[in-house]
């Protein structure tokens, strides 16, 4: 058989990873919003609507555009300070619905539910999807494969955000395929066209979410480690393939601002009356370094990782697979440690950079939205890191963190940009479920 011909039949999926997807799909069908959640998806809106309807970049006038704080001003004009990967992504989708006279303006609930569906809904399952055939490669039981698939789709922070107009679940899902290729890449035997699809993705990721950029020289470190196939030609293949979608990204911030910078990391743009970033530059997250002292540096740490907004309170899978790469990372027989370490590494960095310059864990939201671009990478080791615990107490332990993630992720799914003040303090999903009368 040829080589094409084995990696196809490696991919190939089983029931269960079948019935998984199909379960996801539902989840994503039913639970998809029909209500804008707040100013960060109203933002990115606002520059679909903008460029749909009106043909232009700025949101002054638009529907969703009154609805956001999230704009900067230039020139006079208010524009969505988000990246616009994930906006003009959604502008096929608008388009059609606009098409059919549905707009923000006249029908919000239908006009957020498809774009939203077959936008971010859209992209998380096809993400999925390549997941799980690449999985077929690496877990041999197709059981703990379905299991990593809903533990991502159903189980994890992202399916909190992938029924919502937010750019983590895109970013994540581009992040982890460009990831995914290139292992592939070095691995399997991929041809150069998938490693250059590989950084194209990582490239795209970056324009979506800036953390995607912490992960780009590591994966160039990895595609062009001695003993990889070509690594030269791989090195120039994947670094050209994501410069395209970054330099598009450079271009766009200078042609508006007249700077390189990213809009958001330009507390220039912000100096408006009623801005609310003006008045903290913590609020800025990336842009200074906003805690007074070391003890509320802590404190912030133990809000992000097992307090109150916490990521190992919102996913606590996460906890226990992490725990089981540390062992796995000093297995001098694990055959996956250069891939365990490509991921731990930049996470580790990405990680301590937004713990360092943000004192606000992404405004109104359930738990902290940033982390969503690694889960995927992460929960990629899922069934290893289990495997990788030796007593029946950690691997109980696991499956529980494992059950109890999903009903955390549907909780936070019901109103991920959900505004706490009314409803007082204590865990995001304590939080939720006061506020839709499920606690006290």
């Amino acid at each position: 058989m040829s080589d094409a011909g084995r990696l196809s039949a490696a991919g190939a999926l089983r029931a269960p990873e079948w019935l998984a997807l199909a379960a996801v799909a539902g989840f994503l069908t039913v639970a998809t919003h029909t209500r804008w959640g707040g100013w960060n998806d109203a933002s990115r809106l606002a520059m679909v609507e903008a460029i749909v309807e009106h043909g232009r970049l700025w949101v002054d006038g638009t529907e969703m555009g009154r609805k956001s704080g999230d704009v900067c001003m230039i020139d006079g004009r208010y524009y969505s300070d988000k990246p616009p990967a994930v906006a003009l992504l959604a502008v096929p989708a608008y388009a059609a619905a606009v098409a059919r006279g549905v707009t923000f303006r006249t029908d919000l609930p239908r006009a957020y539910y498809w774009t939203t569906l077959l936008t971010i809904g859209a992209t998380t399952w096809l993400g999925l999807l390549f997941l799980a055939h690449f999985l077929v490669r690496l877990v041999p039981d197709p059981t703990w494969r379905a299991l990593t698939i809903l533990a991502l789709g159903l189980g994890s922070l992202n399916a909190a955000y992938s029924v919502t107009f937010s750019n983590h679940p895109p970013s994540a899902t581009a992040l982890l395929a460009g990831t995914l290729l290139a292992w592939s890449w070095r691995r399997f035997g991929g041809g150069l066209a998938g490693l250059a699809i590989g950084g194209l993705l990582v490239g795209l990721a970056a324009t979506a979410d800036h953390g995607a950029v912490f992960y780009l020289p590591f994966l160039l470190l990895y595609v062009g480690w001695p003993g990889a196939p070509r690594p030269r030609v791989a090195v120039l293949t994947f670094a050209v393939a994501a410069a395209l979608p970054l330099l598009g990204y450079l271009a766009y911030a200078y042609a508006l601002s007249g700077s390189l910078l990213p809009l958001s990391l330009q507390p220039r743009l912000f100096e408006y009356p009623g801005s609310y970033f003006s008045a903290d530059a913590g609020h800025l997250a990336g842009s200074s370094l906003p805690h007074a002292s070391l003890r509320a540096f802590l404190a912030y740490v133990w809000l992000c990782s097992f307090g109150e907004r916490g990521l190992f309170a919102t996913t606590p899978v996460v906890f226990f697979v992490l725990l089981g790469m540390r062992r796995l990372a000093v297995d001098q027989a694990y055959p996956w440690r250069a891939e365990l370490a490509l991921v731990l590494t930049p996470t580790a960095a990405l990680v301590a950079y937004y713990l360092l310059t943000s004192n606000n864990p992404g405004g109104n939201s359930y738990g902290v939205r940033w982390f969503c671009l690694f889960i995927p990478l992460l929960l990629v080791f899922l069934a290893d890191a289990y495997a990788a615990f030796p007593s029946r107490a950690g691997r109980t332990a696991f499956r529980i963190a494992l059950v109890a993630s999903v009903p955390l992720a549907m909780i936070g799914a019901l109103d991920p940009w959900l505004d706490p003040t009314p409803w007082g303090t204590g865990y995001a999903w304590v939080v939720v479920l006061r506020a839709h009368g499920w606690w006290w």
